[in-house]
């Protein structure tokens, strides 16, 4: 039986299509690494809040992060579509795991959102969230009409939210670098 969450072989992620348009060469090694790190666990604690199950203790260093995350979602979101879903497209070889797919208070249609720990938002994040979109689109038959990275604060205020809404350019642009990526494997 398979892991819903595994990537198809010869499958390449949304971030590593985008990878090669990022460059992290201004940031030590080490540093990028914790957070990356820290990244994913405040991934993790925050899917945990979504669905209920947050009763750890959250560590020190991603604590904040997750103030800023409940503080958003306690007061923003009405319903949870979907939490951390791995989807995948077989006509582009490629495969991503969307965040959230929610309702938010005073909307009658579904966003996506991506949460984000960085400070300062980056070009590649509208390219990341409209590969998301298609990937929904494709996989499951549903077309999100809004997609936002939500940047949550180091401090624990609110975080803010980035909305991208020119979705067939970034879609047609995401799609042209996932064609690239594969020619050049």
């Amino acid at each position: 039986m398979t892991d819903p969450d595994d990537i198809p072989p010869g499958y390449a992620r949304v971030t590593e299509v985008l990878a090669p348009y990022i460059s992290f060469d201004r940031i030590d090694p080490d540093v990028l690494e914790k957070a990356k790190e820290r990244g994913t666990r405040v991934h993790k604690y925050c899917e945990l809040y979504v669905q209920n199950l947050l009763i750890e203790k959250v560590d020190e260093e991603c604590k904040p992060y997750v103030d800023s995350f409940i503080q958003w979602f306690d007061v923003m979101v009405k319903e949870v579509w979907v939490s951390e879903m791995r989807l995948s497209c077989s006509n582009y070889l490629i495969s991503g795991k969307l965040d959230l797919i929610v309702t938010l208070k005073g909307d009658t249609t579904e966003t996506l959102i991506d949460i984000k720990t960085p400070q300062q938002a980056s070009q590649s994040w509208q390219l990341q969230t409209a590969a998301y979109r298609y990937l929904m689109r494709v996989s499951q038959g549903i077309d999100i009409p809004r997609r936002v990275c939500l940047i949550l604060d180091r401090e624990g205020k609110l975080p803010k939210l980035v909305e991208y809404t020119n979705h067939e350019r970034d879609e047609r642009l995401f799609l042209g670098a996932a064609e690239l990526f594969h020619f050049f494997q």
